[in-house]
């Protein structure tokens, strides 16, 4: 939830926050999720962001964040990928 309160910047009420945490959660302990750090930043950046433009409602959000992790953080992915990744969020220590 620390994640998720940093990146907010305060924009959000704890109430959301929570929503927020929930739904990642689910996502990123799905077996497929890659468990690096660079990949937990750039899915919680990415889910802030949905719920800032308007997707606020959790049970869509959740489906969407699902899809979307899916496609964009398997542990399978691609090298390039992978270092576009660790590029935009790899300022935290890389973890398997």
């Amino acid at each position: 939830m620390e994640r998720l309160k940093r990146l907010a910047q305060d924009k959000l009420s704890q109430r959301e926050i929570e929503i927020l945490n929930r739904i990642f959660d689910a996502v990123t302990t799905q077996s497929w999720f890659d468990d690096t750090d660079y990949s937990r930043e750039g899915f919680a950046v990415g889910l802030i962001g949905l719920f800032q433009y308007g997707i606020v409602n959790p049970n869509q959000l959740e489906r969407i964040a699902m899809f979307w992790a899916w496609s964009d953080f398997p542990q399978n992915m691609s090298r390039s990928q992978r270092a576009k990744l660790q590029s935009l969020y790899g300022h935290h220590e890389v973890r398997r």
